[in-house]
């Protein structure tokens, strides 16, 4: 007999949907609500992440246990170890009481039995580092020097005992390490020490770490101070030295530091304890692996039940952000399509009262927008034709400085084409002056300043050029949006003034600085020796027999005899120095920074450079000579008249000396 279910009529789905409260439909229908029940979701993964952290709880839990773990291994290392060295030097300094001084066989004589299970071998030394008795004999030590070995040289400094550091034995050349003692006399006097050897791979002072309880991939290991590796499993014939610096916490453990340390770095649990009496360092290790490896396993079960339940609920929850995001991906369709010029406003058919409201608010906010930005385009339009009709260089820039619009006449000077970001203009500037024309630029931009500056730029073809640039800022309803600026080219400008300046200072026939221009470098150096006591000195001299030049040869002669002196004087002067024509056949050379005896120097191979000098006419040649003045700046000058005074009186000695000279006053 079968029976036949019956599916509930769409009237019966709508009474059912009827019967909930009113409050309960307004809010699942309401954008709060759809967040409430996302909020119920947030909650459940937020209780799986307490879970997560509750399992992290017990990773720290076994941490700490490993932690304890370490401490007691090396607690108990620390203390074995200490112990038998302690041991081994009570049992020397007990034999060293009997033996108050070197001599052979004093060693078969007194060394007791018990001290064969504590050391491969004994040696007495004297104060002049030989060895004088071994025990057993047979090594062949007696009679050996030892002043090469640290461990002698400690002894003979300190005297009082010590563990050497880890060496090759000469004779066995397994890795050891000497356990001393000094020896002295009734008197208390240091005779030399007693030293115990002990192999470091046969001896049992480090047996059965191997066996302790670390697992299959801990160890323990046993450096000294200095850094010298005494032991490791499976490195026991061998002495190395450890790279602290690859291992910072061996580097702390060296220089005194105990405790113990989870090293992310190369996963490893560890702990350090010092050996005092041994100047050592105890080394417990245990692979981070190896140590949460169990907890690990129990976690990876939970999770991959976790994972199971939480893809089962993946497709409810999917669901529900689904129903519950609809509408707002609607309205960001719409938006875009806004934004493409598609649509003119958002509409969006819903009963969420909020999302009714964000609606509506949106679609006036955007028609304000079109009305702004209609305005902005008209006053753009007009701004761009007013600059774009201007003869003079304009441009406009954004807040970040890159630059949106140029007119013709600043394309002709520049050739750019906005957009253009300024580190393609920064690239045309000239080196000396990119660093402070870019700090000012990026000064005004910053705080909204305007932009002033003159500099140098370099065009297409690498000529240069000086530009003016004058920027103000924009504000508009107190906002900064950018920079107006514009452009004029003062190359030729610039130099005219350069021009004018060179020719109001220098003679225009030699090219040497005239009388102006010399007086003002002299006053300017004159000034530098009264502040900061810079040296400089002053050679004057006129031409010996011109006049015979300029009346027979005719001035244009003259002249090519007074270039042919400036050439000599260009050729003996420094870039620190300056040479003058002062008038006529009057020249002057300052010296800066110049001593006298350097100056005298100068001064006479400037003599003989214009001794050498001549111009010919007609087959006549004529020569001149220069009679110099030299002086240099006093401590008791008020002015540089006095020493201009000098170095003229001094020129007027060498006149009176048969000319062709140099003088000094």
């Amino acid at each position: 007999m079968s029976t036949h279910r019956s599916k509930p009529s769409g009237s019966a789905a709508l009474s059912l949907l009827g019967s909930f409260p009113l409050s309960l439909m307004r809010l699942l229908l309401s954008l709060r609500g759809r967040l409430l029940l996302g909020a119920v979701v947030l909650w459940s993964l937020l209780c799986l992440t307490l879970l997560t952290f509750g399992w992290q709880s017990g990773t720290l839990l076994v941490g700490e246990t490993n932690r304890m773990h370490l401490r007691y291994e090396a607690e108990l290392i620390r203390n074995q170890i200490t112990q038998q060295v302690t041991l081994r030097l009570d049992a020397l300094e007990r034999l060293a009481r009997q033996l108050p001084t070197p001599s052979q066989g004093a060693l078969s004589r007194q060394a007791p039995h018990e001290l064969d299970g504590l050391f491969n071998g004994l040696l007495l030394v004297d104060t002049g580092s030989r060895v004088i008795d071994e025990w057993p004999l047979s090594q062949g030590r007696t009679g050996t020097l030892v002043g090469d070995r640290p461990y002698a040289r400690f002894m003979h400094a300190i005297q009082r005992p010590h563990v050497s550091e880890p060496f090759i034995g000469r004779i066995s050349g397994s890795p050891r390490v000497m356990m001393l003692v000094p020896l002295r006399d009734a008197r208390g006097r240091y005779t030399g020490f007693l030293g115990g050897l002990v192999d470091i791979a046969r001896s049992e002072l480090f047996e059965g770490f191997e066996r302790l309880r670390l697992g299959d991939d801990g160890y323990v290991s046993i450096t000294s101070a200095s850094g010298l590796r005494l032991y490791q499993p499976r490195e026991r014939q061998a002495i190395t030295s450890v790279n602290r610096q690859a291992d910072p916490w061996l580097d702390l453990a060296l220089d005194g530091w105990e405790g113990e340390v989870e090293a992310t770095d190369d996963e490893v649990l560890k702990a350090y304890r010092q050996i005092w009496p041994a100047d050592w360092v105890v080394g417990v290790y245990l692979p981070l692996e190896q140590a949460y490896d169990p907890l690990a396993r129990l976690i990876e079960r939970v999770g991959h039940r976790a994972w199971w339940a939480l893809g089962l609920l993946l497709p409810i929850i999917a669901l529900l952000i689904w129903l519950a995001l609809r509408p707002l991906s609607r309205l960001g369709q719409q938006i875009s399509e806004l934004k493409q010029g598609q649509r003119h406003s958002l509409g969006i058919p819903t009963r969420m009262n909020e999302l009714r409201q964000v609606i509506d608010t949106f679609n006036e906010v955007e028609s304000d927008r079109r009305d702004t930005l209609n305005h902005l385009y008209q006053r753009e339009a007009v701004l761009r034709g007013i600059l774009a009709a201007s003869p003079q260089a304009m441009f406009v820039t954004d807040t970040e400085g890159r630059v949106t619009f140029v007119n013709s006449a600043l394309e002709a000077i520049l050739h750019i084409t906005p957009p253009a970001p300024v580190s393609q203009l920064a690239n045309h500037l000239h080196a000396a002056d990119k660093a402070p024309v870019m700090a000012a630029w990026r000064e005004s931009l910053a705080h909204h300043h305007d932009f002033e500056r003159q500099f140098r730029y370099l065009d297409e073809q690498g000529a240069e050029r000086w530009l003016d640039v004058h920027a103000s800022a924009v504000h508009v309803g107190g906002d900064f949006i950018g920079l107006v600026g514009s452009v004029r080219d003062i190359t030729q400008r610039r130099h005219d003034d350069a021009l004018r300046r060179w020719e109001a200072e220098h003679d225009p026939l030699t090219g040497l600085l005239n009388r102006r221009g010399f007086e003002r470098r002299l006053e300017d150096a004159f000034a530098d020796w009264e502040k900061a006591g810079t040296p400089g000195t002053l050679v004057l001299f006129d031409l010996d027999h011109f006049k015979p030049v300029n009346d027979q040869g005719g001035h244009a002669l003259g002249d090519e005899m007074l270039k042919r002196v400036a050439g000599a004087m260009r050729t003996v002067t420094r870039s620190s120095d300056h040479a003058a024509r002062q008038g006529g056949d009057e020249f002057a050379l300052l010296l800066n920074g110049c001593g006298i005896h350097q100056a005298m120097t100068i001064a006479e191979a400037l003599r003989e450079r214009v001794e050498t000098q001549s111009v010919e006419q007609d087959g006549h040649i004529w020569r001149v000579t220069a009679s110099l003045g030299v002086s240099q700046f006093h401590a008791d000058d008020k002015s540089v008249e006095a020493v201009i005074a000098r170095a003229d009186a001094a020129s007027y000695q060498a006149k009176a000396r048969g000319r062709n000279g140099v003088d000094m006053v």
